[in-house]
């Protein structure tokens, strides 16, 4: 088997395991694509990932790679992202548009910040559920800088307790090693249900 055909079964499998958190058949399969061509497009021209290519260097585990990539334009509009996005968490899209800016490429959280618990540890947990189902409904990966951003933004990050907010969340998966400043959040089933449930309440 060449290396070249090893390579995209090696990305076609990674595709599989991203979209296997959606519940939703048709939602996977609509997501699979997408999520292909990011995985595709963060491929170098001899194979190697963009993240390795020209500096010899690689991220060390935890770190997201292929989150710098450039998007794939599968989501080209507005419109096509609050489909996208409406679809994964069953609401209307017009809530879609309420909840995220979805003017460009990747979906910034627009709650008003009254919505969100003051307290930081729960506002914390709905703006890392909200975001990572966001985020996920366009075939791009979050991983806790995304998060601590935007809880920043809403006043709601907290240095001490930041990781382990999010690590405690069941409705989230966490990886890569503890020690790492940004690891990589993947949303359970039961997170893309919570997600929905949420964006329904605001």
């Amino acid at each position: 088997m060449t290396e070249s055909r090893t390579d995209l079964e090696e990305l076609v499998i990674e595709a599989e395991r991203i979209v296997a958190t959606i519940q939703d058949p048709e939602m996977r399969r609509i997501a699979f694509g997408p999520v292909l061509d990011r995985l595709l497009a963060g491929q170098g021209a001899n194979g190697s990932s963009a993240a390795t290519a020209g500096n010899g260097t690689s991220n060390g585990p935890g770190t997201a790679g292929a989150m710098d990539a450039p998007a794939d334009g599968s989501y080209a509009d507005a419109g096509q992202r609050a489909d996208s996005i409406s679809r994964f968490l069953n609401i209307d899209p017009a809530k879609a548009l309420d909840l995220f800016d979805l003017g460009g490429e990747e979906p910034q959280l627009q709650v008003h910040s009254a919505r969100i618990p003051t307290a930081k540890a729960e506002g914390t947990r709905k703006i890392a559920l909200l975001l990572c189902s966001g985020r996920t409904a366009l075939g791009l990966e979050t991983t806790t800088r995304h998060v601590k951003e935007a809880a920043d933004r809403y006043g709601r990050y907290d240095a001490a307790n930041f990781m382990d907010t999010l690590t405690a969340m069941t409705e989230l998966a966490v990886r890569g090693r503890p020690q790492s400043s940004n690891r990589l959040i993947r949303l359970r089933v039961i997170g893309q249900e919570a997600a929905g449930l949420l964006a329904a309440s605001l």
